[in-house]
């Protein structure tokens, strides 16, 4: 198959716009979500994480400390994913997913 070129359609130029619209979207999505884990968890843990996505109900987050991301995802996931909700009422997750940074990104 080496040297076989595949037949493919061009993109409309919508399309890319289209996209090119949803991800701009979705980092002012996300920041509603820094916001309220910077006011549940405090200001001065806000350097330790970031939002990896938020989609369908699924909000991952990335720690990069060992000891905060066994807190959070072993203690504290569902009191944070319920506080969440209270302050992010019109965009609620479902699921909530820590990961520790480097580990590898969706």
């Amino acid at each position: 198959m080496a040297g076989k070129l595949l037949n493919v359609d061009p993109k409309p130029a919508s399309d890319f716009l289209r996209d090119i619209l949803k991800q701009a979207g979705s980092g002012k999505s996300r920041r509603v979500y820094v916001d309220a884990l910077e006011q549940i968890l405090g200001a001065e843990l806000a350097p330790h994480f970031q939002i990896l996505s938020c989609r369908k109900g699924r909000l991952v987050v990335e720690l990069n400390s060992a000891p905060l991301f066994a807190e959070l995802s072993g203690f504290r996931r569902e009191e944070i994913r319920t506080r969440i909700n209270e302050l992010v009422s019109n965009e609620p997750i479902a699921q909530l997913t820590f990961r520790l940074g480097g580990t590898g990104r969706m």
